[in-house]
């Protein structure tokens, strides 16, 4: 240890990070970009026909982006003032206190740690057979209908996503240079497939969709209209529908401040590669599935998307067709082309390597942040010549791949069923963290050297007090709709946010036996609240 006696070097074993700043201001973006997906919304669509089927889910686009626009201001302050590796830990311990930090940061890469297994799983079930169903057609070869039909059972979802998840860690013992570079090929395929689609389906009318699948499906639309119907489905769009939908919408915006996790390895000035990466990814995101909702519900028709999704998640017989009715299915009724009836759902592959990818990229930064901080062991903390953080790369691999298992062949996760609650609540921490940022003593030193834009007033009053005690209601109110009747089908159970809040306790648990431990071993990991980890 450094015979220095300042605070910095009693904590930090190393004058310097170790991680390499290599990621440039655009690939920022475009990792943000994914971490929020693009072709999955053809996906999502299902589930918000099945759960709003009263909303008008173009309409809930615009409002949901003025309402993440408050918190992404938040992060993108905050990552400029504050410009280090492991984003809300940093921010809200250095501004609160670093238990509060570690509490927030844990509970989100707990809910990440969750999405692992999640996609490695619809990557198994439902994208993948769809994907193999379609190739299978263009080549008249049954064989491939046979491999999706194999993904379809419990040991080939865990085999498939096993095979996905191997290839996605993988590449996360590159340098994070050429983590960014595939990470712009998955994004720039996925935007090629999508215009695709979009030059195919704007020219064409509902009727075209109705005349192709009746002539096509082996059933009707009106049959499928008419079982919906029956079965008690009500597609009227209404105000209070949409307003639920909103909710839905706004959660379909995270990953736009992903790069703040990792801003110790983004180069150029944090205010603008922030603001660039932060505040731009919603916007461009925002467009995307303005555009995708509304050219898919003008050619498919909102009621027969919420008919057909409804009949086909609950199981019903009257959906007799092999896949979920998303449009990425549902263009194969009206394209002639062989390549883009499979490039389609290829697409929400290249959705689920994208996301296995980011969304372990982005925790296994937020391990190194806690362990460059002493609360986990320094070896998770250590990196390679390339600046790989090879330790907590590992270790994270390991829990993704449990989680996979846990997902597959168990209900754990059912416990984990009001992520949406503890993310936004983790997000409201912030936001108020941020709305007390310029008035602490402890934080004055960070304030005062913060870039102008973050010190900017409104009059006598930090502009970033109001939008973060704005942002931090939203975010309340995002965390609250996530678990209303209305927004889950069901009612609020008790169980379930138990468990969610079971989540934060677990982590102050943790941080306090890691305090005492170092403690002991005259290690005061306390002092990290008075200063920002080396660069």
């Amino acid at each position: 240890m450094s015979t220095d006696k300042s605070p910095t070097a009693q904590v930090y074993v190393r004058k310097s990070s170790g991680l390499i700043r290599s990621i440039n201001p655009r690939e920022a973006l475009f990792s943000n970009l994914i971490g929020m997906g693009i072709v999955v919304n053809f996906l999502w669509m299902c589930f918000a026909s099945l759960l709003y089927p009263s909303a008008d889910l173009p309409l809930t686009v615009p409002i949901a982006f003025v309402v993440c626009a408050f918190v992404a201001y938040v992060y993108w302050m905050l990552s400029s003032a504050m410009p280090r590796t492991g984003g809300d830990y940093i921010y809200v311990g250095r501004i609160l206190h670093p238990a509060l930090g570690f509490m927030v940061n844990f509970v989100l890469v707990t809910i990440m740690v969750t999405w692992v297994g999640t996609f490695g799983l619809y990557f198994s079930a439902y994208f993948a057979p769809m994907m193999l169903g379609a190739v299978s057609q263009v080549t008249g070869n049954p064989a491939y209908s046979s491999l999706g039909t194999y993904l379809g059972t419990v040991n080939g979802e865990f085999v498939g996503g096993f095979v996905l998840a191997t290839i996605a860690f993988a590449v996360l013992f590159l340098p994070a240079k050429w983590i960014m570079r595939i990470l712009l090929g998955v994004f720039a395929a996925q935007l090629i497939i999508y215009l695709w689609m979009m030059a195919v389906l704007i020219p064409l009318s509902h009727t075209d969709f109705v005349n192709a699948f009746n002539a096509q499906s082996g059933t009707t639309v009106q049959a499928v209209l008419d079982a919906a119907q029956k079965s008690g489905v009500d597609w009227t769009i209404t105000g209070f529908g949409t307003s639920i939908g909103i909710v839905y919408t706004i959660l379909s915006f995270i990953g736009y401040n992903n790069s703040a996790y990792f801003a110790g390895e983004i180069s150029g000035e944090p205010k603008k590669s922030q603001g660039y990466a932060i505040f731009l990814s919603p916007v461009i995101f925002a467009v995307i599935i303005y555009i995708l909702y509304a050219v898919s519900f003008n050619v498919f028709g909102h009621d027969f998307l919420v008919a057909s999704n409804t009949l086909a998640l609950n199981g019903n017989a009257a959906w007799s067709l092999p896949y979920l009715p998303s449009p990425v299915y549902l263009i194969s009724f009206v394209t002639d082309n062989p390549l883009l009836k499979v490039l389609a759902p290829f697409s929400l592959v290249l959705t689920c390597f994208g996301f296995m990818v980011e969304w372990t990229f982005v925790p296994i930064r937020n391990v190194f942040a806690w362990s460059f901080d002493r609360v986990l062991p320094m070896k998770f903390a250590e990196v390679d010549r390339r600046g790989v953080p090879w330790a907590s790369t590992i270790l994270y691999i390991i829990i993704g791949y449990i989680s996979l298992y846990l997902a597959v062949y168990t209900t754990v996760f059912s416990y984990m069923a009001y992520t949406n609650f503890a993310y936004s609540l983790a997000f409201a921490i912030v936001c108020f963290s941020a709305a007390v940022f310029p008035f602490l003593k402890k934080t004055r030193d960070i304030w005062d050297n913060s870039p102008s834009i973050v010190r900017a007033k409104i009059g006598p009053l930090p502009v970033i007090t109001p939008v973060g005690i704005i942002g931090g209601i939203l975010s309340l109110w995002v965390s609250f709709s996530s678990m209303l009747p209305a927004f889950t089908g069901s009612a609020i159970s008790p169980v379930y946010t138990a468990s969610m809040l079971a989540v934060f306790a677990i982590a102050l648990v943790i941080y306090a036996v890691s305090y005492f431990y170092q403690k002991s071993r005259g290690v005061p990991i306390d002092l990290v609240a008075k200063e920002l980890p080396p660069l």
